[in-house]
């Protein structure tokens, strides 16, 4: 405040001299031109109107001859012999300094008079001349000026009334800004919101973004306690069998019931291996520490290969259908056939019995595509937003030996390869699931 205070008083200052300077010089130069026409030099003769004014106010005129003769008025007596020899400018306004004071003189050429000079006549031009004391003005001025610094004082003192009040304001807007913060950071309770009256714009806008904010805070901390409860639930199962197995045989020690029991803990420690597995995918995505390689991707080699595979786990319940068109990409060829994987054994997965699976390949515009589509049992409307969403599951009843990661960690697979993953289903006919790749 205090330097916008200086800054606008120097402007006031420099300001006020220009103009102040072009004030006097247009008021003097209006001055001279009302008043010359009551003069004139018809015939080459001077004639001067009784209408004439030889002072008007603080203005002084001066009839002159070029060669500075006076013809009629007279000089200010302090400074007469200094403006005597200041030549004749037609209209031209300067500032002289005489006796150290400061003069504004402007001349305006009337005409011609005859004079006799060595026996001959000449025609010289005859000037009115306007003199104007700087000192005589800058009183008129002065005033102006006194104004405009009172004016600032007045507009200051104005400004810092409504500064003090809407800062206080302002300030408690922030503080109950502060306190909820504080608040939530000391009971870590996320349902807490900045709240705010909307008088400020600024403030709201910062009160909405924080709001914003806590929103994202708090869906991210219910998916991890969501994520934590979901681990330790497919963690839990496992585990409680292989202990369950590990008592039985401590109390029942037949070599056949080892044999099983051992059975039992491989395929439950493979389950938790899975799991793990897919968990440590999961976070090297998330923290961009998988090493991706850039190959070339030949979609229809990567279907046909793993639809043959699934085929023959599927044997006669489920028939794969290929239609097969040249896809070429280029990405990770591990990454890429995880998620060609997931999509065919979530088809399989959910086909009625005897039913199809079709897999296709092929070019759109500037993508390429893998397209599995099944006739199970579809998804419903309001699932389809979460199936991306980890450890979900549509149907857990038919889909127990699975965790729900398959199609979570194939979405963020296609991101890293800046595509996109399609799905379109109706309940009880079937669902489409997509895969587009840029093509390159």
């Amino acid at each position: 405040m205090i330097g916008m205070t200086v800054i606008m008083v120097i402007m006031i200052r420099f300001l006020s001299g220009a103009a102040v300077d072009y004030e006097i010089k247009r008021e003097l130069r209006k001055s001279i031109d009302a008043n010359r026409y009551h003069i004139s030099t018809r015939g080459g003769e001077l004639r001067i109107s009784d209408t004439f004014r030889f002072q008007d106010e603080n203005i002084r005129y001066v009839v002159i001859r070029r060669g500075k003769k006076i013809m009629a008025g007279e000089y200010p007596k302090e400074a007469e012999g200094d403006l005597r020899k200041i030549l004749v400018r037609n209209k031209l306004t300067r500032c002289v300094v005489c006796n150290g004071e400061k003069y504004y003189i402007r001349d305006v050429r009337i005409g011609r008079v005859r004079s006799q000079i060595k026996g001959k006549t000449k025609y010289k031009g005859v000037f009115v001349r306007g003199i104007l004391k700087k000192s005589d003005a800058d009183s008129f001025y002065y005033k102006i000026e006194m104004i405009s610094y009172i004016s600032l004082v007045g507009i200051l003192c104005v400004i810092l009334a409504f500064e003090f009040v809407f800062s206080k304001r302002i300030s408690k807007e922030l503080k109950d800004m502060c306190h909820t913060a504080e608040s939530i950071g000391s009971s870590l309770d996320m349902s807490q919101r900045m709240k705010c009256d909307h008088q400020y714009r600024e403030i709201a806008v910062l009160a909405n973004a924080n709001n914003r904010m806590l929103d994202r805070l708090e869906q991210t901390f219910q998916l991890q306690e969501q994520f934590t409860s979901d681990v330790a639930h497919e963690l839990r199962t496992p585990v409680a069998v292989v202990m369950a197995q590990c008592e039985y045989a401590e109390k029942n020690g037949s070599e056949e019931e080892y044999r099983e029991v051992l059975d039992v803990v491989y395929r439950q420690s493979k389950r938790i291996n899975n799991l793990i597995t897919q968990l440590l995918k999961f976070s090297r995505l998330d923290q961009g520490r998988v090493q991706m390689q850039d190959e070339m991707l030949d979609l229809t080699e990567i279907v046909q290969s793993i639809c043959e595979e699934q085929q023959e786990k599927a044997q006669d319940t489920v028939c794969i259908r290929l239609n097969l068109k040249d896809a070429v990409s280029t990405g990770d060829i591990s990454l890429i056939a995880i998620v060609i994987q997931n999509l065919v054994e979530n088809a399989v997965k959910f086909s009625r019995p005897q039913g199809e699976v079709e897999v296709e390949t092929g070019e759109a515009e500037n993508e390429v595509f893998v397209k599995v589509t099944d006739h199970g049992i579809g998804i419903l409307p309001e699932n389809m937003q979460k199936i991306f969403r980890r450890f979900y599951k549509c149907d857990k009843s038919r889909n127990a030996e699975g965790f729900g990661l398959g199609l979570a960690l194939s979405m963020k697979i296609v991101e890293k390869h800046e595509g996109r993953l399609g799905v379109e289903s109706t309940y009880g006919s079937g669902s489409v699931f997509t895969l587009y790749l840029p093509k390159r």
